[in-house]
């Protein structure tokens, strides 16, 4: 067995993914030893799994499941039983405490426990969703629609941070047989205010923008008109994205394998970087792009995606050492004068093309759209794929070849509309 299959094997062994596995080894990881891979993966904690199915469930982050009747009678019963019990003892411990002159401790040091409960259940069976008449002012004032852990939202413009995932591992569309969204009912209704508690539980920010709130979701069952406000709702979203990264705090990333990640070592979490999920998506790319600042949640850690990389940067004198070919897949991430590290191309979609590698989306139409906040450019919600290529290169003629390439590499069947040839300098034959 080859070097390169025993480190395939032994990152799928982690549950990290066949394919991922492959294109870390040859993009970014060649120059790792079998070695270097096992002393990784021995700061990993492992995935629990689902009776009865070989697929990993992923993190205790990705479960939802709705809650079931009998799970509902139970808890009413044992609130209204706990509740009568309780209630005498309670009142004979509050009147002792008034007595006494102890005021706050009614409040604070009763005990309550049929609250919990109460609580707990909420929980579990309230969703959190943003009203309409704030999308639609966010979209006007060109700002951010941010909550806060109580589920309040606000339309703000500072003083909040915006939470960057792959909805796939983060948005609990999961249940014990198959991955996916959960059904139309459960999604129309929100997120559930248990799963959306972990939001905050690893972001620690008071206020978050989270995308999956902020831009409305064109499901199936809604009618036509419904529909067609969802769409203009989220290419206004979209609109605002370049303003919302800019003015935020900071991007926090939640990728299901940092989060397993238990160790303070740059270097570790340059390799979970590689090799995760929230690497392979285009979106996640555009909002450490445009971020002032970019903090990457480990299990029990926090990192600078700046410092990471300039850690790399000052560690690489040339392009043999081990981890050149790691830095070069994490430096396009941010822009060079945050970094330090001094590589660049001039052009945006140039830039894009190469940084974007190994990165897709399951949308197709996004793979024009994910380029507007790049750029600086407005969306209209009724353009097709090809309109918005073509409106690329109305704005950016020189970087037609680049366009060209960037559908290329995606498999899209894209050709500039007749006009005047360009000068731009293609990519290298």
């Amino acid at each position: 067995m080859s070097a390169e299959e025993k480190k395939r094997d032994l990152l799928v062994a982690q549950d990290i993914g066949f394919n991922r596995s492959t294109r870390a080894i040859d993009n970014g990881l060649q120059y790792f030893s079998v070695d270097d891979l096992r002393r990784f993966v021995a700061c990993l904690a492992p995935l629990e799994r689902i009776p009865g199915s070989r697929e990993p469930c992923g993190p205790p982050f990705n479960r939802h499941t709705r809650i079931p009747v009998w799970m509902t009678a139970l808890v009413w019963s044992f609130v209204a039983v706990g509740t009568v019990a309780l209630l005498p003892v309670q009142i004979g411990a509050g009147m002792a405490l008034l007595s006494k002159g102890r005021w706050k401790a009614i409040s604070e040091e009763l005990p309550r426990p049929n609250l919990q409960m109460i609580n707990w259940y909420w929980d579990l069976t309230t969703f959190i969703k943003a009203p309409l008449r704030l999308v639609r002012e966010s979209v006007a004032r060109g700002a951010a629609l941010c909550v806060n852990r109580r589920g309040d939202f606000a339309v703000k413009y500072s003083g909040y941070a915006v939470m960057s995932h792959v909805w796939a591992e983060t948005m609990g569309w999961q249940t014990p047989d198959a991955w996916g969204p959960v059904d139309l009912s459960l999604r129309r209704m929100g997120v559930s205010r248990a799963h959306f508690l972990r939001f905050f539980d690893r972001c620690g920010a008071e206020w978050l923008w989270v995308d999956v709130l902020a831009m409305p979701e064109a499901l199936e069952d809604m009618s036509p008109s419904e529909k067609q406000e969802a769409e203009e709702l989220r290419a206004g979203v979209i609109n605002c994205l370049r303003p919302i990264y800019n003015r935020a705090n900071s991007v926090v990333v939640l990728d299901s394998l940092l989060l397993r990640l238990g160790t303070r070592s740059p270097v570790d979490v340059g390799v979970a970087l590689c090799l995760g999920a929230w690497m392979s998506r285009l979106w996640t790319y555009v909002e450490a792009r445009l971020a002032t600042r970019v903090v990457l949640k480990t299990r029990d850690h926090s990192f600078d995606l700046d410092a990471v990389i300039g850690f790399f940067g000052r560690a690489v004198n040339n392009e043999d050492h081990r981890y050149f070919p790691l830095l070069m897949r994490l430096h396009s991430l941010r822009d060079p004068s945050v970094t330090g590290v001094p590589f660049e191309t001039e052009a945006a979609v140039e830039s894009a093309h190469y940084a974007c590698q190994y990165r897709y989306t399951d949308v197709e139409i996004d793979s024009a759209r994910v380029l507007f906040p790049l750029l600086g450019l407005k969306w209209e919600d009724e353009w097709t794929l090809r309109q918005g290529f073509d409106r690329i290169v109305d704005k950016f003629p020189g970087q037609t070849t680049w366009v060209q390439e960037w559908c290329r590499y995606r498999g899209i069947d894209w050709t500039p509309s007749e006009r005047e040839p360009t000068t731009s300098q293609g990519p290298p034959a």
